[in-house]
């Protein structure tokens, strides 16, 4: 069984259309979208409407979260935080305001989280979720090794300790997610740990899309890969100048990384 999984689009069509033509050529069983469809890019009802046409097994991230309720920044705050609050509570409306009924209707419908089962046995189940098994926000870091190869430093340590109140009691032999902009992968307690990155604003110094290729075996269980697809930067550019969404130009900044 070959699974191809997608994450974190934000309203790129560009980068969602080259993955999912590299997708096809995959030729996977099925194809599973892991949240964040729309929030922060121009084409947001476009990206939603190629998901939902496609009948994408799909579940919601947090970004979607912020589409469908924006969020009010909290009086306390003050300075950059509060910018930066106002801001998300600003896109998130603006995204709002570019999508139907219907659209709304099938974003609030998503699930949580999906799960696959090709042996029948939780135990090497692949479970999909956008951050982590028990919300969209907290994060999973690679380990202190892989930081230090991706960035060249540690950004946050966050030992297998300190992943327990995430993971404990989850029951799979892979946990496929995104949110965080890094592809990677960590083994936890016998758990493979598949952050299959970012369709768009990348977090790695690789502008490309990137997407996460998962094979099952009766004999061999779980294969991962990292798939990586080029794709037109410059065409998103136009589209986010051509849309003057809020804080347009510093989106199109983190397409180049």
């Amino acid at each position: 069984m070959r699974i191809a999984i997608f994450s974190d689009v934000h309203g790129n069509l560009s980068a969602l259309e080259a993955v999912l033509a590299d997708i096809d050529r995959q030729s996977p069983d099925v194809i599973a979208f892991a949240g964040d469809v729309g929030l922060f890019g121009p084409r947001a009802a476009a990206c939603l409407e190629l998901v939902r046409s496609r009948e994408i097994i799909s579940i919601y991230g947090n970004t979607d979260k912020w589409i469908l309720d924006p969020p009010l920044p909290p009086s306390s705050l003050q300075g950059r935080q509060l910018a930066h609050r106002q801001h998300l509570y600003e896109i998130g409306g603006w995204t709002r305001s570019l999508l139907s009924e219907t659209q709304l209707t099938w974003l609030a419908a998503l699930p949580f989280q999906h799960r696959f089962s090709p042996s029948g046995s939780a135990e090497q189940d692949l479970l999909m979720v956008h951050a982590n098994p028990i919300d969209v926000d907290q994060v999973i870091y690679p380990t202190e090794k892989e930081q230090e190869r991706i960035f060249g430093q540690v950004q946050q340590a966050q030992s297998d300790e300190e992943l327990a109140p995430l993971l404990d009691g989850t029951a799979a032999g892979v946990i496929a997610f995104g949110h965080l902009h890094v592809p990677n992968l960590r083994r936890w307690r016998g758990i493979a740990l598949a952050n299959i990155s970012s369709v768009s604003l990348p977090g790695d110094n690789d502008p490309r899309a990137k997407y996460g290729l998962l094979d099952w075996d009766k004999q061999q269980g779980w294969s991962i890969q990292k798939q990586t697809v080029a794709y037109d930067i410059a065409a998103e550019k136009e589209a986010l100048a051509a849309s003057q969404q809020p804080n347009w130009e510093s989106y199109a900044k983190r397409l180049d990384v």
